[in-house]
């Protein structure tokens, strides 16, 4: 029985610690951001783009952290709660209204590892900046949702103008990267306003 009481305080403190870094590095992080949202205050209009890039991927690895720091779990996320923060977090990088986006259809009910929250947070921040952009140009929405297809997810993001004259080709190799790191594929055949991806199953919550 000492056996077990020794376990179980060894995973206590464990939990301890892991929830400990979770938050100062969730902390970290949104200094950062902070500092980076300052340093895009202090320039030339014509020049804040310049800084808005490396602001929503620090954003998006940001909003990983709070989501799962603020679930009370260690290395899982819930995969709709982790989207909602990252677009607020895009949203706000990008100077447009919270009602440009609509994520009420995000019902996927799935749990990721806090790895591929990050990664998935990071696809977000390459893909869904140019399409808010295009979007806000027409006083349009963007609408993502979840669902679950034959125990995978599939995310679907829908935008107001077609989607791949908006990737660069940096974008379009950061894309490929975390899909390939996710297990993710890209499904093709979608209007071309829309982005559609599934994802490897996952943890149901």
């Amino acid at each position: 029985m000492g056996g077990g009481g020794d376990q179980t305080q060894i995973t206590g403190e464990r939990d301890a610690l892991v929830r400990e870094l979770h938050h100062r590095v969730k902390n970290n992080l949104q200094i950062i951001v902070s500092l980076m949202n300052v340093q895009k205050r202090m320039l030339p209009a014509d020049r804040r783009g310049e800084i808005r890039f490396l602001e929503e991927h620090v954003q998006s690895i940001a909003a990983a952290y709070r989501v799962v720091y603020a679930s009370g779990e260690m290395i899982k996320v819930s995969i709709d709660e982790l989207i909602r923060e990252v677009v607020s977090g895009l949203v706000e990088v990008a100077g447009g209204k919270t009602d440009g986006v609509e994520t009420a259809d995000c019902q996927a009910h799935m749990m990721i590892n806090l790895d591929q929250a990050i990664t998935l947070g990071l696809y977000l921040a390459v893909t869904l900046p140019p399409m808010l952009d295009g979007a806000y140009a027409l006083d349009r929405r963007v609408r993502l949702s979840t669902r679950l297809d034959d125990a995978h997810v599939c995310l679907e993001i829908a935008g107001a103008v077609p989607v791949d004259p908006l990737f660069d080709a940096l974008r379009e190799r950061l894309i490929e990267g975390h899909l390939k790191q996710l297990g993710a594929e890209r499904l093709h055949n979608v209007p071309d306003t829309e982005l559609h991806i599934r994802l490897a199953t996952f943890e149901l919550v």
